[in-house]
């Protein structure tokens, strides 16, 4: 599937939703680097998934397992409608099994983790783009690693947003914004999950910021 056919169902998405740009850069890292196992923490109502879902179509390999929480329901679309109308269902799995991801993460360890203390790797491409907040997304960086197979990368968006600036009315998902500090409201909290979690994680082998607002991480290669 061409980008611009994805990008033309993205666009009629109401707010808010991955932009076009981002989408592009999303759809050409697949294209080069053709993962076939994705996951998406934080599904919203399915821009990015189309975006992905469209590059596996391109490349002719791959699935997407795409994860949010139960206690949230988009809708006018839901996900699985944005799906429809781009038809790219058949290549996408939509995850509402769990109140966050990290504990869908969790399970995906106990599955992969055998008697003898050996992880199976499960994903070539994990992309993060939901809570925006430290203490779920922090967790989830690290099972996240553990998870990606060697070579495979995490993508995170937002790594700019703080609840000052960037947040409407008085909760972000299930955050009450008046009971945050001040540090806490002011900080972009998936900055802080990169530089202190992603980037000093020697599991990775190369790091990129992507002008302040998506940071890339790669996986070291199997010695």
């Amino acid at each position: 599937m061409e980008f611009e056919q994805a990008r033309a169902v993205v666009d009629e998405l109401p707010g808010p939703h991955i932009r076009a740009h981002r989408g592009r850069m999303l759809y050409d890292h697949i294209r080069q680097w053709r993962p076939t196992r994705v996951l998406e923490l934080g599904t919203a109502r399915g821009g990015s998934a189309v975006f992905i879902a469209a590059a596996l179509r391109a490349n002719g390999a791959g699935r997407l397992t795409s994860v949010d929480s139960c206690r949230r329901e988009w809708k006018e679309p839901s996900a699985q409608e944005t799906l429809e109308r781009a038809d790219l269902t058949d290549l996408v799995v939509l995850d509402r099994s769990f109140s966050t991801y990290t504990w869908f993460l969790k399970v995906q360890l106990e599955r992969r983790l055998n008697s003898g203390g050996d992880l199976a790797s499960a994903y070539d491409l994990i992309f993060l783009d939901g809570a925006k907040e430290w203490s779920v997304d922090g967790l989830a960086v690290v099972l996240a690693e553990r998870l990606l197979a060697p070579g495979g990368w995490l993508v995170m968006d937002d790594l700019g947003w703080n609840y000052e600036e960037h947040s409407y009315g008085p909760r972000h998902y299930e955050v009450e914004i008046s009971g945050l500090s001040e540090m806490e409201r002011r900080t972009p909290h998936l900055r802080a999950v990169f530089d202190l979690l992603v980037k000093t994680n020697p599991a990775f082998s190369r790091v990129i910021d992507e002008d302040g607002w998506w940071g890339w991480a790669q996986k070291k290669e199997a010695s």
